[in-house]
């Protein structure tokens, strides 16, 4: 439908036969068209898409600071939305204010019929602080190809998409944002396959992929207690675990013909393992990173590794019940067993390795006084002596 906004820009246009610039090719939907594009002044007939997939993220977060909706026709809202978009990457954002301010706009942005910026937001804020800084009337336009009002939704996915999330034009957005790109062109009504066709050079297997560690990472800021919050997944570097738990826990469950209530767990104690991350970051020494979810994955394929991280987490119904200092502790001592294990045949060396370690205890510390200590010691005690005899037997002494 013709917005009022879409009719002042018709008006523009029409008035202002200077502002066509030249014409620029787009593809939409499989098919290269040829638009023109125009030199439109930002104030009075651009808006910045709130919708827009390279800062989704970082939007829901000030949607959750704010507790409240942000509306890209809103004065305040647009300084907002232009702030954000100036300090998602500054260093990135510096570079290309001095490249736009140097040699001008190279190429157009891309709006809908009524003004709304699908591809060009960041060179619009860009553009608005360079007029701020110049009010000369030099900086108060943006070159865009407008789009005709009967795009579709699917179309504007698409267009939007192929432009920055190709296989190549990716790096400026962060992992979760291309993930919630990409479940926008799904609920839009895209199928997988018509995805992967819209971003060049991905797969339909790859589309896949990354709704399923959407999923992934939505069950964990739930599990988290921040339903909605991706922040947290960009505040702590937490991209790559959930590709791990894909690969490392999923598939190789998946491969050993592993129960889906059974992987369901997994995943739930792998979760738990991430939270302890989060949740202990102060200690550098009790740290978890996403090669650590890879051994999980391990772990979970060994018995006595898996009974190992289990210990405290297996007594539970709720996993959250367990100090996270323990969680890390039990985790830690799992990737002892699977170290142990790789060196079952080299029994010289792991007793070397138990006396190291017995020799550092510290008898004085409050730790050790402890009946655990005692009863561990015990059973210590009881394997010793059992290996000495299986030798006295097998040497002859």
């Amino acid at each position: 439908m013709q917005s009022e906004r879409a009719k002042l820009i018709d008006a523009y246009i029409k008035e202002h036969t200077d502002a066509k610039v030249n014409n620029w090719p787009l593809e939409i939907g499989g098919k290269k068209v040829i638009y023109p594009f125009y030199k439109i002044p930002i104030k009075e007939y651009l808006n910045f898409n709130i919708n827009n997939g390279r800062f989704s993220m970082e939007k829901q977060q000030l949607e959750i600071d704010f507790n409240r909706n942000l509306d890209a026709t809103n004065e305040e809202d647009e300084g907002i939305i232009k702030n954000l978009l100036l300090n998602i990457d500054k260093d990135k954002t510096q570079l290309l204010k001095e490249d736009i301010k140097s040699k001008g706009q190279i190429e157009p942005g891309v709006i809908t019929h009524d003004g709304f910026v699908i591809n060009g937001n960041r060179r619009m804020a860009v553009i608005m602080e360079l007029h701020d800084e110049e009010p000369t009337g030099k900086w108060d336009s943006l070159e865009v190809i407008r789009l005709p009002s009967s795009i579709s939704e699917k179309d504007l996915w698409r267009i939007e998409a192929g432009l920055q999330l190709s296989m190549g034009k990716v790096l400026d957005y962060h992992p979760v944002n291309e993930l919630l790109k990409i479940k926008q062109g799904y609920k839009a009504g895209l199928k997988t396959k018509e995805i992967a066709a819209a971003l060049y050079g991905r797969t339909e297997d790859w589309v896949k992929e990354s709704l399923e560690r959407l999923q992934l990472i939505d069950q964990f800021i739930i599990f988290f207690g921040r339903h909605g919050n991706y922040g947290l997944i960009k505040t702590y570097g937490l991209s790559e675990y959930f590709i791990d738990i894909q690969k490392s826990i999923i598939a190789a469950s998946k491969k050993n013909n592993i129960k889906k209530r059974e992987i369901q767990k997994r995943i739930i104690y792998a979760f738990t393992l991430i939270r302890a991350k989060i949740l202990n970051k102060k200690n550098k020494s009790k740290t978890i990173t996403h090669w650590d979810i890879r051994r999980l994955g391990k772990v979970f394929l060994d018995l006595y590794a898996k009974e190992t991280f289990l210990e405290n987490l297996s007594k539970k119904k709720n996993p959250k019940d367990v100090s996270p200092e323990v969680v890390i502790d039990d985790f830690q001592n799992s990737v002892e067993v699977l170290k142990n294990q790789a060196d079952k045949d080299e029994p010289v060396k792991l007793i070397n390795r138990a006396l190291k370690a017995l020799e550092i205890i510290d008898e004085e510390s409050e730790h050790f006084k402890k009946e655990k200590v005692k009863s561990n010691m015990i059973k210590l005690s009881e394997r010793v002596r059992y290996l000495e005899k299986i030798l006295e037997i097998e040497l002859g002494n």
